[in-house]
Formats: C-alpha cells, sequence, structure tokens
C-alpha cells in the first residue's frame, strides 16, 4: 500500500458504467473515499445494497494492479455469476485508463499484466484460494458464502507475508462467519465500515452529507427515494439489504437458498417419477407443487399451483388434512401422509439446498413457479426464534411435505395419469 500512492486520485479521473445514466464520471461519494484512503491491513465492510461498494473495490484492484509490480488479487464470490460480475467491472474501469500496462490475458475470471500483475475472481468452494499467496484479497457478500469458515482459514495464510484482506457483506443473521467477524473485529485487527443506506446519495440526495446519523436517517426516511421504494421490500429484506441489521435478517428459515443458484429452468422428464407435495387452504390458498426426482436423487420442482397432465407415482399431503385426503383418495389419487416435525422437514430441504461436504445442490426449481421462489426467499422464523412465522409458508409447507414423505418410503402405489 505504501507503494500504491493516491486511489482516489486515480478513480477519480476513470468513468464507470451508471444502471440509468450510462457511462459517467467515477465521483467518489464520502464513504467510498474512507474505505480507500484506510491503510489498514484488515478491514471489514457492513453495508447496504447497491450503493457502490462493488465499483469501488473493483477500482481500488485495478489500481494496485497497475502500480504494484507482480500483485496478486483475489476476488472471491458466493457463486460463478457475482465472481463474474466484479471482474467485469474491472473491465468497464479499465476502458477509461489508457495508460495500463499492456493486457497479457484477459478472460472472465482472470486478467494479467505485462507488469506482471493478476487479477483473479473465484467462486467460493472448500478449496478456495488455498494455492495462492496474495497481495490483496476481497472477501464479497461473506455472510452468504457457503463454506465462509473454511475459505476465511484457507485466505488467511495467503496474506501472511504482508497483504491485505478485506470483507464485505450485507447481514444474514448471526449465525456465520461474517457476524463474529463484524462482532470480534477489532481485537483481530480490522477497520470497521458500516455503511448505511441513508449515506448514499442516490437514496438521500438532501441529507447524505448529514453527520449526525439519527437526522441523516430522518431526512432520508422523508425523501422520496424512501416513499417510492420501501414498501416494496418486507420487513426483513428491508432489515438486511439496506438496514444493516444483524437482528432483522436472522430470522429467515432457508438463508441457504439462493435463487441464482437453485432455480433454472427445468422440464418434465417422462423417465423421472413424478410426485406432488400438497398444502391444503383453509383461509389461505392450497399449494401443489409438482416435484421430480432424478435418478442421483436430486429433487427438481417443475411446476406450482396455487388456488395435472403427468403421471403421479404419489400425492404427499399435509397430515392435517384427513378429509381432504379421502376425498382424492375417493377420485383415484394416490395421496398419502405421514406426520413428522417441522425441524425434521426444515433439516432435510436445507440439506438438499446446501449439501454437507461441498456437494453441488440437489434441489432446482423451475423459474415459472414464482410464488415457490418467492415464498422460499421469505419464509422466517417468528421474532422470538421460537417457532416458523405463519406467513409465505405455503409452498415451502408444501415442498416440506414431499421430502419427509419420499426419503421415508411412504408411498408404493403405482401411478396414475393426471389431466
Amino acid at each position: 500500500m505504501a507503494q500504491a500512492g493516491d486511489p482516489c486520485a486515480y478513480l477519480g479521473r476513470r468513468k464507470i458504467a451508471h444502471p440509468t445514466r450510462g457511462v459517467i464520471p467515477f465521483s467518489l461519494y464520502p464513504y467510498q473515499q474512507r474505505f480507500l484512503e484506510s491503510r489498514a491491513a484488515r478491514r471489514i465492510v457492513l453495508k447496504a445494497r447497491q450503493i457502490g461498494v462493488s465499483q469501488v473495490v473493483a477500482g481500488e484492484a485495478l489500481y494496485l494492479a497497475k502500480h504494484v509490480d507482480r500483485a496478486t488479487i483475489l476476488f472471491v464470490s458466493r457463486n460463478l455469476q457475482a465472481a463474474q460480475h466484479l471482474q467485469g467491472m474491472v473491465y468497464q474501469l479499465m476502458a477509461s485508463d489508457p495508460l495500463l500496462p499492456a493486457v497479457v490475458k484477459r478472460t472472465e475470471s482472470e486478467l494479467a499484466l505485462a507488469n506482471g500483475s493478476l487479477i483473479r475472481s473465484l467462486p467460493a468452494t472448500e478449496e478456495t484460494g488455498r494455492a495462492f499467496a496474495a497481495t490483496a484479497v476481497y472477501l464479497d457478500e461473506f455472510a452468504h458464502m457457503p463454506w465462509a469458515e473454511r475459505i476465511y482459514q484457507g485466505i488467511t495464510p495467503c496474506i501472511s507475508r504482508g497483504g491485505r484482506l478485506t470483507v464485505i457483506s450485507t447481514p444474514n443473521g448471526r449465525t456465520n462467519m461474517f457476524w463474529r467477524l463484524w462482532q470480534t473485529g477489532a481485537r483481530r485487527g480490522f477497520e470497521r465500515f458500516r455503511i448505511h443506506w441513508s449515506e448514499c446519495p442516490e437514496y438521500n440526495p438532501e441529507g447524505y452529507m448529514e453527520s449526525d446519523p439519527a437526522v441523516r436517517e430522518q431526512l432520508a426516511r422523508e425523501g422520496e427515494w424512501y416513499r417510492e421504494n420501501h414498501g416494496q421490500f418486507d420487513p426483513r429484506q428491508w432489515a438486511e439489504e439496506f438496514e444493516c441489521d444483524f437482528v432483522g435478517s436472522a430470522q429467515l428459515v432457508y438463508r441457504e437458498f439462493d435463487p441464482e443458484v437453485h432455480v433454472g429452468e427445468y422440464r418434465h422428464r417422462p423417465e423421472w417419477p413424478t410426485y406432488v407435495g400438497q398444502d391444503f387452504g383453509y383461509v389461505n390458498p392450497s399449494v401443489a407443487l409438482v416435484i421430480q426426482v432424478s435418478p442421483s436423487e436430486e429433487v427438481f420442482v417443475i411446476e406450482e399451483h396455487y388456488d395435472t397432465k403427468y403421471r403421479v407415482r404419489a400425492w404427499y399431503c399435509d397430515p392435517s388434512g384427513a378429509a381432504e385426503m379421502s376425498e382424492l383418495r375417493r377420485a383415484g389419487i394416490p395421496a398419502v401422509s405421514r406426520r413428522s416435525s417441522v425441524e425434521e422437514g426444515v433439516t432435510l430441504i436445507r440439506r438438499l439446498l446446501r449439501p454437507p461436504n461441498g456437494d453441488p445442490p440437489r434441489l432446482h426449481i423451475d423459474r415459472r413457479c414464482a410464488n415457490l421462489i418467492r415464498e422460499m426467499s421469505r419464509f422466517s422464523y417468528r421474532k422470538d426464534q421460537e417457532a416458523i412465522a405463519k406467513v409465505d409458508d405455503h409452498g415451502p409447507d408444501a415442498l416440506r411435505y414431499f421430502v419427509v414423505n419420499h426419503w421415508a418410503g411412504v408411498a408404493r402405489a403405482e401411478g396414475m395419469e393426471l389431466r
């Protein structure tokens, strides 16, 4: 860092891609400037979403690669798409610097310059980062990263010869490595940065410079952006994505669920067995999920019915709906169920979302299942953490009834055609 000089001045001469205004000068916000001026060997950043932290990290990495010969800079993100997004921001900034060293190699995940410097973007795996000695390492969205503890343990020796570590994330409850690092940061030698949404000029143009946080946040809540956008988020989402609130985000049941990882295009495979998970609705609509299981026992949710043309082997139901199951059986539908605890089903689904030992996810949801995707992203514990809130629970419940029945071997009926 002593070699590197002034990254603020360098980035002030660069241009960035704004989502609505196109290519614009990189005018640094006050918190971006404070971040760049830091010379701490370890930094931890608790931040709101979409406030320009990724851009300033990409800018700092490019600056180091240019000004420190043979620098090795690592981005580690929770998945491949996020890793490539950071690398893409580096390339956007490069376009406005005609004096960079010659580019030796450029891919979606690696940049090599003629001065020997290297920027690499890596997705999170159990072994990420263990093979590198690094000048700087950035752990992006660390609270949402699989294998976070193993990655932290593996990365720390990479910077043992004077390199720099920066840990960045929005909160995700109090049961992960990011929370522990935030709480013990001073003791571990971290400089801490907390960046609230009200500090961003895009969200709070009239009050972002106010030094008193209470006054600044009040001005932000009186502003146009808050009035237009706050209502689009449920309390947990708002707490996690904007308020830097570990408590509000801790209530999410399926923290492992990531639409970027678990949602895709999945169509019916006639050669695979088909099942239905059913949650009966009394006040709210009933939910039926059409589910297939591959020969390797991966689970694919291919269709949802909230208020069927498949050869269904079993219709796994809410055990409280005895009368409804009797009605289904009289109609020739193979309805079965068994009683189980909520936590039994939750544990099974978590293991499908993020299997132990770092195996790939085994639960896949077709993107047409919009209600299930929304509910999986919101399904939460009550604030007292003693039980699951009965809100946004119908799709997750139908999925739970499937997993607790299927692996218990409840159904042995022949398949039947449903139209």
